[in-house]
Protein backbone atom coordinates (compact mmCIF):
# COMPACT_ATOMS: atom_id res chain seq x y z
CA UNK A 1 0.00 0.00 0.00
CA UNK A 2 2.77 2.90 0.85
CA UNK A 3 4.58 1.85 -2.75
CA UNK A 4 1.07 2.29 -4.69
CA UNK A 5 0.58 5.70 -2.60
CA UNK A 6 4.43 6.56 -3.34
CA UNK A 7 4.08 5.61 -6.57
CA UNK A 8 0.74 7.60 -6.88
CA UNK A 9 2.41 10.52 -5.13
CA UNK A 10 5.42 10.65 -7.21
CA UNK A 11 3.45 10.34 -10.56
CA UNK A 12 1.08 13.40 -9.50
CA UNK A 13 4.06 15.52 -9.13
CA UNK A 14 5.20 14.40 -12.69
CA UNK A 15 2.68 16.22 -13.39
CA UNK A 16 2.73 19.57 -11.83
CA UNK A 17 6.02 20.44 -12.58
CA UNK A 18 6.60 23.98 -14.11
CA UNK A 19 5.71 24.84 -17.53
CA UNK A 20 8.92 24.94 -19.47
CA UNK A 21 10.24 28.40 -20.96
CA UNK A 22 8.75 27.39 -24.70
CA UNK A 23 5.39 26.81 -22.70
CA UNK A 24 5.38 30.43 -21.19
CA UNK A 25 6.79 32.20 -23.99
CA UNK A 26 3.94 30.54 -26.03
CA UNK A 27 1.26 31.28 -23.98
CA UNK A 28 2.58 35.24 -22.92
CA UNK A 29 2.82 35.48 -27.00
CA UNK A 30 -1.02 34.39 -27.26
CA UNK A 31 -1.88 36.71 -23.90
CA UNK A 32 0.23 39.48 -26.28
CA UNK A 33 -1.87 38.88 -29.49
CA UNK A 34 -5.44 38.56 -27.31
CA UNK A 35 -4.95 42.22 -25.62
CA UNK A 36 -3.39 43.83 -28.69
CA UNK A 37 -7.20 42.91 -30.37
CA UNK A 38 -8.92 44.48 -27.96
CA UNK A 39 -6.38 47.16 -27.09
CA UNK A 40 -8.70 49.75 -29.00
CA UNK A 41 -11.61 49.35 -27.32
CA UNK A 42 -10.31 49.73 -23.84
CA UNK A 43 -11.25 53.45 -22.56
CA UNK A 44 -8.97 53.71 -19.67
CA UNK A 45 -5.02 53.28 -19.08
CA UNK A 46 -5.37 50.99 -16.27
CA UNK A 47 -7.69 48.58 -18.45
CA UNK A 48 -5.01 48.35 -20.89
CA UNK A 49 -2.05 47.42 -18.27
CA UNK A 50 -4.62 44.79 -17.05
CA UNK A 51 -5.29 43.25 -20.47
CA UNK A 52 -1.06 43.18 -20.81
CA UNK A 53 -0.42 41.71 -17.94
CA UNK A 54 -0.87 38.11 -18.52
CA UNK A 55 1.15 38.70 -21.36
CA UNK A 56 3.97 40.38 -18.94
CA UNK A 57 4.10 38.21 -16.62
CA UNK A 58 4.31 34.86 -18.78
CA UNK A 59 7.43 36.50 -21.03
CA UNK A 60 8.79 38.02 -17.01
CA UNK A 61 8.16 34.12 -15.88
CA UNK A 62 10.47 33.09 -18.68
CA UNK A 63 13.35 35.56 -17.76
CA UNK A 64 13.31 34.24 -14.06
CA UNK A 65 12.77 31.24 -14.67
CA UNK A 66 15.01 30.38 -17.74
CA UNK A 67 17.39 33.28 -17.84
CA UNK A 68 20.13 31.29 -19.61
CA UNK A 69 17.27 29.99 -22.12
CA UNK A 70 17.61 31.39 -25.46
CA UNK A 71 13.92 32.44 -24.98
CA UNK A 72 15.00 34.76 -22.43
CA UNK A 73 16.64 36.91 -24.81
CA UNK A 74 13.17 37.37 -27.00
CA UNK A 75 10.78 37.62 -23.50
CA UNK A 76 13.25 40.63 -22.54
CA UNK A 77 12.86 42.38 -25.46
CA UNK A 78 8.79 41.79 -25.55
CA UNK A 79 8.47 43.43 -21.99
CA UNK A 80 10.16 46.62 -23.06
CA UNK A 81 8.24 46.35 -26.73
CA UNK A 82 5.06 46.31 -24.68
CA UNK A 83 5.44 48.67 -22.68
CA UNK A 84 6.53 50.96 -25.74
CA UNK A 85 4.13 50.07 -28.44
CA UNK A 86 1.08 48.94 -26.51
CA UNK A 87 1.50 50.52 -22.85
CA UNK A 88 2.80 53.82 -24.13
CA UNK A 89 4.88 53.97 -21.31
CA UNK A 90 8.08 55.31 -22.54
CA UNK A 91 10.38 56.01 -19.20
CA UNK A 92 9.67 52.26 -18.12
CA UNK A 93 10.34 51.03 -22.06
CA UNK A 94 13.60 52.78 -22.04
CA UNK A 95 14.61 50.98 -19.08
CA UNK A 96 13.32 47.51 -20.53
CA UNK A 97 15.39 48.31 -23.58
CA UNK A 98 18.68 49.46 -21.64
CA UNK A 99 18.31 45.73 -19.44
CA UNK A 100 18.18 44.09 -22.38
CA UNK A 101 21.31 45.81 -23.76
CA UNK A 102 23.04 45.46 -20.68
CA UNK A 103 22.37 41.58 -20.53
CA UNK A 104 22.60 41.23 -24.31
CA UNK A 105 25.36 43.33 -25.35
CA UNK A 106 25.40 41.19 -28.31
CA UNK A 107 21.81 40.27 -28.50
CA UNK A 108 19.78 40.16 -32.10
CA UNK A 109 18.02 43.40 -31.39
CA UNK A 110 20.59 45.30 -28.90
CA UNK A 111 21.01 47.98 -32.02
CA UNK A 112 17.28 48.51 -32.10
CA UNK A 113 16.97 48.37 -28.44
CA UNK A 114 19.75 50.98 -28.25
CA UNK A 115 17.91 52.90 -31.03
CA UNK A 116 14.56 53.01 -29.40
CA UNK A 117 15.93 54.48 -26.53
CA UNK A 118 17.16 57.56 -28.45
CA UNK A 119 14.23 57.92 -30.20
CA UNK A 120 11.55 57.55 -26.99
CA UNK A 121 14.28 60.17 -24.89
CA UNK A 122 13.71 62.71 -28.25
CA UNK A 123 10.15 61.80 -29.22
CA UNK A 124 7.91 60.74 -26.41
CA UNK A 125 10.11 62.42 -23.28
CA UNK A 126 11.54 65.01 -25.31
CA UNK A 127 15.23 65.28 -23.50
CA UNK A 128 17.14 65.93 -25.83
CA UNK A 129 20.23 65.61 -24.01
CA UNK A 130 19.34 62.09 -22.69
CA UNK A 131 18.27 61.41 -26.84
CA UNK A 132 21.49 63.00 -27.98
CA UNK A 133 24.03 60.34 -25.64
CA UNK A 134 21.70 57.40 -26.55
CA UNK A 135 22.21 58.38 -30.21
CA UNK A 136 25.93 58.83 -30.48
CA UNK A 137 25.91 56.15 -28.33
CA UNK A 138 24.13 53.78 -31.37
CA UNK A 139 26.10 55.49 -33.73
CA UNK A 140 29.72 54.87 -32.12
CA UNK A 141 28.56 50.88 -31.89
CA UNK A 142 26.53 50.66 -35.18
CA UNK A 143 28.12 53.12 -37.51
CA UNK A 144 26.94 51.35 -40.80
CA UNK A 145 23.44 50.34 -39.27
CA UNK A 146 20.44 50.40 -41.67
CA UNK A 147 19.18 52.84 -38.55
CA UNK A 148 22.61 54.81 -38.69
CA UNK A 149 21.11 57.04 -41.29
CA UNK A 150 18.12 57.68 -39.00
CA UNK A 151 19.86 57.74 -35.85
CA UNK A 152 22.42 60.74 -37.66
CA UNK A 153 19.19 63.00 -38.40
CA UNK A 154 17.73 62.33 -35.36
CA UNK A 155 20.74 63.95 -33.55
CA UNK A 156 21.11 66.95 -36.27
CA UNK A 157 17.38 67.81 -35.52
CA UNK A 158 17.61 67.55 -31.55
CA UNK A 159 15.22 69.84 -30.38
CA UNK A 160 13.87 71.39 -33.80
CA UNK A 161 10.34 71.40 -34.76
CA UNK A 162 9.26 69.01 -37.44
CA UNK A 163 9.44 72.22 -40.25
CA UNK A 164 12.71 73.24 -38.84
CA UNK A 165 13.99 69.73 -39.67
CA UNK A 166 12.09 69.13 -42.89
CA UNK A 167 11.63 72.48 -44.85
CA UNK A 168 9.36 72.27 -47.55
CA UNK A 169 10.71 73.74 -50.27
CA UNK A 170 9.51 77.14 -51.25
CA UNK A 171 7.75 77.42 -55.02
CA UNK A 172 8.23 80.39 -56.82
CA UNK A 173 5.68 81.98 -58.20
CA UNK A 174 6.71 81.82 -61.60
CA UNK A 175 6.40 78.13 -61.18
CA UNK A 176 2.54 78.37 -60.12
CA UNK A 177 1.39 80.19 -62.88
CA UNK A 178 2.80 77.70 -65.52
CA UNK A 179 1.20 74.51 -63.36
CA UNK A 180 -2.45 76.47 -63.22
CA UNK A 181 -4.98 75.84 -65.37
CA UNK A 182 -5.46 78.01 -68.29
CA UNK A 183 -8.70 79.68 -67.87
CA UNK A 184 -11.84 78.94 -70.43
CA UNK A 185 -11.87 81.52 -72.85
Amino acid sequence: MKLYLLILIAAASAGCGKPTAEEYFARAQKDAQAAASIADTLRSPDALRGAFQPALIGFESVVREYPHHPLAEAALFEIANIKNSNLHMPQEAIDGYALYCRQYPSGEKTALAMFLIGYLYNNELHNTDSAGVAYRRFLDRYPDSDMAASARFELNNLGKNPEEALPLPKEEPTARRKNQPKAAT
